[in-house]
């Protein structure tokens, strides 16, 4: 199951009024099970989590940073694909999202995510917002059922948001492969600068 929102036009936004939408597959998306083999090979390796590592190293730094509220985070990936792209993040541990969330961390998330998209919407009014959380695991057979004997130590939900910015000139394409002439720390220190309220 995925859970996202198409905001604007050129992200082919069905209807005009905010929505959401969910879809599900017999299978894993290919750029989820990406992720979940990425995520699991890193845990084998290091006994940690990757998402983990790669939000300690976001806020140590603090350059990507745009934004935090209680545990969570938004910051603009190092290998962002397109310019402004931006992930939401709690810095506690936890493979789903569906789990309970306690009153002030959901208010946290709720504040965290709305000034986050204020702020993209002052980039442009286009964007994709997706959840990634861990799949089904009462799903016992097939290819996936090794995943999730460490599923709940090497994954970390996080919403991943794709504004769609117009670029003046346009790189070739090929499927997986991203141009993007837009510095991560150029794009948090523009964010940064915006005020989220508007």
């Amino acid at each position: 199951m995925t859970v996202f929102k198409n905001q604007g036009a050129q992200a082919g936004e069905e209807w005009p009024h905010a929505h959401s939408q969910i879809t599900a597959t017999t299978f894993v998306p290919r750029r989820i099970l990406y992720e979940l083999r990425s995520a699991r090979e890193w845990y084998r390796d290091r006994e940690r989590c990757v998402f983990c590592d790669i939000l300690s190293q976001e806020i140590r730094q603090a350059k990507r940073v745009v934004d935090n509220a209680g545990d969570y985070y938004a910051f603009c990936p190092y290998a962002s694909r397109v310019p402004y792209e931006v992930w939401l993040m709690p810095k506690t541990h936890n493979h789903q999202f569906e789990a309970p969330l306690a009153g002030e961390s959901r208010r946290h998330l709720a504040s965290l995510l709305g000034r986050t998209l204020r702020r993209l919407l002052q980039v442009s009014e286009s964007y994709h917002m997706v959840l990634h959380t861990s799949p089904n695991t009462l799903q016992t057979k097939g290819e996936l059922s090794e995943y999730w004997r460490t599923i709940a130590g090497d994954y970390h939900w996080h919403i991943e948001i794709l504004p769609i910015v117009q670029q003046r000139s346009k790189s070739y394409s090929i499927k997986e492969i991203y141009f993007n002439g837009t510095l991560p720390e150029d794009a948090a220190e523009s964010l940064r600068k915006l005020d989220p309220n508007k």
